[in-house]
C-alpha cells in the first residue's frame, strides 16, 4: 500500500517510514499538516498515519478535512499520539479516526494495524467496484425500460378514429414505469370500429412485455398473425373475425403457464357504426358502464373465464351487444378503476363510478374522464394508485 506518514519531528517520521517500508510498504511523508494535506489530494493514499499534535493544521484538523472530502473511495485513518486520555481518544474517533498508535511505535503493532488497515481498504475498494457495477447496469436497466415504455405507448391510440356523431376518449395510467394494461380503438372498415382493453396479472416488466405481446395479435392489418382480420376472396377481400372467436384463439395462444401463473383479463369488441350497435366479449374483465341520455345508468353483468385460465374448450367467455341511442355513453375500465381502495380497504366499486359518470353526462366526454380521475384520488385520499388505470370510452353524440 502507499502511505501517508505525517509527523512534524524528524526523528520520529524517519523512524516511522523506516518501519513502514520494513513491512513492505511505500512511504510518501509530510512534516506538517498543510504538507500532508496537499500530499494527500494530490496522491492517491488510501492509508493515512498522521502525529496529533503539530504546528498549523494539527492532525485532528487534517483528519476533519479528509473525512469532509466527498468521494467514494475510503482513506484509513491512524492517528499517532502520546496521549492516552480516554476524552482525547473519544474526540478522535468522533472526527473518524480509524484507529491509534501510541508513540513510540512498535513494529509489532504497527504490523497489526496495517493488516486491519489493507483489509479495510480492500474491503471499501471492492465495494466500491462492485457499487460501479451496479450503477452501471441500473442505467442498462433504466435505459431498457425507457425503451419499452417507448414500445407501449407506441401501441396505444395516437389519435381517435375521426367518425362523424361518435365521440371516443381514453386514460392510461401505469402505477410503475411500465403497466400491465393497454387498450387500443382503432377503424376496422368503413362500417366497423375495433377496440379492446386488457389487463395482465401483476405490474412491472413482466406483465407490461405480455401485454405488448397481446397486442401484437390485435392489429387491424392483415398480416400474418394478426386475429382480427384475415384475407379472403371476393369482395370485400377480407373477414372481421367475430369477437368470440378472436378471444378462443387468444386463449390458445396464451396457455397460463405453471413457472409464472401469468394471465389477463381483455374485453374486445365492434363498433357498428351504421346501428350504433356494440358487440363486446369478456373475459375475466369487469363488466362496462353504460350511461344513457339524461344520466340513466345501466351496468350489465358479464365475466366469464380470463384468457389461459382453462383450455378453449372449457373456457367460458361472456358476450354482450348493446346499441347507443343518441346521448348515450360506454366505459370500458381496468379493475385498477373498480378496486381503488381507501384508507380502510372499501373499494370504489361500479355503483360510485357509475353515478359519478352520471352526474357528468351533460359535459363533455373527455371531462366525464377528468371527473372518474378525481373520483378515485379522493378515494384512495391521494396515496399513489396501487394498480394500473386504464379506461376507454365511446359516446353516440346527438
Amino acid at each position: 500500500m502507499k502511505i501517508l506518514v505525517v509527523d512534524d519531528d524528524a526523528v520520529s517520521l524517519r523512524l516511522l517510514v523506516a518501519l513502514v517500508e520494513r513491512l513492505g510498504h511505500q512511504a510518501v511523508t509530510a512534516s506538517d499538516g498543510d504538507a500532508a494535506w496537499l500530499s494527500f489530494v494530490s496522491g492517491d493514499c488510501r492509508v493515512v498515519i498522521s502525529d496529533w499534535t503539530m504546528p498549523g493544521m494539527e492532525g485532528i484538523d487534517l483528519l476533519r478535512r479528509i473525512r469532509g472530502r466527498d468521494e467514494v473511495a475510503y482513506t484509513y485513518f491512524i492517528m499517532l499520539t502520546a496521549r492516552s486520555d480516554r476524552a482525547d481518544h473519544t474526540a478522535g474517533m468522533a472526527a473518524g479516526a480509524d484507529d491509534f498508535l501510541v508513540k513510540p511505535v512498535r513494529r509489532d503493532e504497527l504490523a497489526i494495524r496495517l493488516r486491519v488497515a489493507e483489509r479495510i481498504v480492500g474491503l471499501q475498494e471492492e465495494l466500491a467496484r462492485r457499487h460501479r457495477e451496479l450503477s452501471s447496469a441500473n442505467e442498462r436497466m433504466q435505459r431498457d425500460i425507457a425503451a419499452a415504455v417507448k414500445v407501449q405507448e407506441a401501441l396505444l391510440p395516437t389519435t381517435m378514429p375521426v367518425v362523424p356523431g361518435l365521440a371516443c376518449a381514453w386514460r392510461f395510467s401505469p402505477c410503475e414505469q411500465l403497466g400491465g394494461d393497454t387498450l387500443n380503438l382503432f377503424r376496422l372498415d368503413e362500417q366497423h370500429l375495433g377496440f379492446f382493453i386488457l389487463d395482465v396479472s401483476g405490474h412491472g416488466v413482466p406483465s407490461a412485455l405480455l401485454a405488448v405481446q397481446v397486442s401484437r395479435f390485435l392489429s387491424p392489418l392483415i398480416m400474418p398473425g394478426a386475429l382480427l382480420k384475415s384475407a379472403q376472396p371476393g369482395a370485400p377481400g377480407y373477414r372481421l373475425t367475430p369477437p368470440l372467436e378472436v378471444l378462443r384463439q387468444l386463449n390458445g395462444l396464451f396457455p397460463m403457464q405453471r413457472g409464472n401463473l401469468q394471465y389477463f383479463t381483455i374485453i374486445l369488441g365492434h363498433y357498428h357504426l351504421p346501428s350504433h350497435r356494440v358487440t363486446l366479449v369478456s373475459a375475466g374483465h369487469p363488466g362496462p358502464v353504460l350511461v344513457r341520455r339524461g344520466g340513466r345508468v345501466e351496468i350489465p353483468a358479464v365475466a366469464g373465464d380470463p384468457v389461459g385460465f382453462y383450455p378453449t374448450e372449457n373456457a367460458v367467455f361472456a358476450e354482450l351487444e348493446v346499441t347507443l341511442e343518441p346521448g348515450d355513453r360506454i366505459y370500458l375500465y381496468s379493475d385498477g378503476v373498480v378496486e381503488t381502495a381507501d384508507g380502510q380497504g372499501a373499494l370504489l366499486g361500479t355503483a360510485r363510478i357509475g353515478a359519478a359518470l352520471a352526474a357528468v353526462v351533460d359535459g363533455p366526454l373527455e371531462a366525464s374522464l377528468d371527473a372518474l380521475g378525481a373520483l378515485q384520488a379522493d378515494w384512495r385520499q391521494q396515496r399513489p394508485a396501487s394498480d394500473d388505470v386504464t379506461i376507454l370510452a365511446m359516446e353516440r353524440q346527438l
